[in-house]
């Protein structure tokens, strides 16, 4: 047996970088039945989660192979998927980060202005997922009356599904990425050998069951499977948003089918549950900035004829929220900000030493947040019920993910 369940939680907690709590896993696994925990346990500890160094890093290696594929001047013009205010900023805000973007071969379409692409070879088209391949296939169909004559066409993904490969290949288009194969397959699934990975699928699709009915999947009345949209069993969640394709509970936020309740998912995916912390969030803004002045902490930081002003006011916020492991994106989603404003909150940060090179809190900016913490009693309970401890050989915690310990 597992004496310490809260040391079991801490370490989930690590592993996505915190940006889930201890508190938030059990809300999770509140949603099930007690003797379901432990299977619960196991999906989460299966769930791929990609943080914003993780997307950097998957399109570093994406765009090197791409560079190295490169006929001799021969040039990349790189078309994000989704609006600019959208998941299409999130995507250019990822891809500037990459080292290799600065190859000056390089360069992404700005505001969608197809007539620069006269001057390019090869067209890139960037999402973040694929799972089935549709959406990069209606999004080459709708911009390929503006390619040029001749081109050659790529897509490039942190991860996909094998069946979205599939779908490009016959169009030509070649997919780069880490190539994922559903949760539940016979072979190769991520819980193991069948008998196990069978019960895990049951338990899985009775809970998704009462979440996105089977039946109406069937009637063809939606598209939504109680194992994933389309039933595409994926289990993959970035940190700017959960694909719809991962099963749904992992991210549904909606009524049960089965006794109303509201499931409490655990990445939430729908912008309604982000609005609601966002606002809980905000209340304390003020507060903050109070307590640095009671204190007599604020310095050089904060002036007193600037105390509330709307640009400290963010400059706090965005301390907090990357004390919390937050990343950019999450952090705009937040705020209400877009990425330019946040990377002037940046820049401003680093001029007061806030924020380091690498946008990461500096130990001045450290200190500051927990005397904060320490006032306001932020802190919540650790306090653990005896009854969420669980069996030790029903849950494999990993002691590195992804290279990281």
């Amino acid at each position: 047996m597992i004496k310490d369940y809260q040391n079991i939680i801490s370490v989930i907690c690590d592993r996505f970088n915190n940006t889930i709590s201890q508190f938030d896993v059990v809300s999770w696994l509140e949603n099930f039945d007690k003797v379901d925990w432990k299977k619960a346990l196991t999906v989460l500890n299966a769930f791929e989660y990609y943080s914003t160094k993780d997307i950097i890093y998957e399109f570093e290696q994406g765009l090197n192979s791409i560079i190295e594929e490169l006929e001799p001047d021969e040039k990349v013009c790189v078309v994000p998927i989704g609006n600019v205010g959208k998941s299409g900023a999130a995507m250019v805000y990822y891809l500037k980060k990459t080292p290799a973007f600065s190859d000056k071969r390089i360069s992404i379409l700005k505001e969608y202005d197809y007539t620069e692409l006269m001057n390019y070879g090869k067209i890139v088209i960037v999402d973040d997922y694929s799972g089935s391949g549709g959406t990069i296939l209606e999004f080459h169909d709708k911009i390929k009356i503006n390619l040029p004559e001749t081109h050659s066409v790529s897509a490039l993904t942190v991860a996909y599904m094998d069946k979205a490969k599939n779908a490009l290949d016959k169009r030509n288009i070649k997919l780069y990425g880490n190539s994922r194969i559903p949760a539940f397959s016979n072979r190769g699934s991520v819980f193991g050998y069948y008998p196990k990975m069978k019960v895990i699928r049951e338990f899985c699709f009775k809970y998704g069951d009462k979440l996105y009915p089977e039946v109406k999947y069937k009637n063809g009345k939606s598209n939504h499977h109680p194992l994933g949209f389309s039933n595409t069993q994926a289990l993959i969640g970035f940190e700017h948003s959960i694909p719809n394709n991962t099963i749904p509970i992992i991210w549904a936020d909606k009524k049960r089918a089965d006794n109303k309740k509201c499931w409490i998912p655990i990445f939430p995916r729908r912008g309604e549950l982000l609005i609601k912390d966002s606002k809980e969030f905000k209340k304390n803004q003020r507060y903050w900035m109070s307590i640095i002045f009671k204190l007599g902490i604020n310095g050089t930081l904060f002036s007193e004829e600037e105390r509330y002003s709307r640009h400290n006011i963010l400059l706090l916020s965005v301390m907090h929220l990357k004390r919390k492991q937050k990343g950019a994106i999450n952090i705009c989603q937040y705020l209400g900000v877009n990425l330019n404003e946040y990377e002037q909150i940046i820049r401003d940060g680093q001029d007061k030493d806030i924020f380091d090179s690498n946008e990461e809190l500096t130990e001045q900016a450290i200190n500051l947040i927990e005397q904060i913490r320490k006032r306001a009693k932020f802190q919540k309970s650790t306090y653990i019920k005896p009854e969420l401890m669980i069996e030790e050989d029903m849950l494999y915690i990993p002691t590195s993910f992804r290279g990281n310990s």
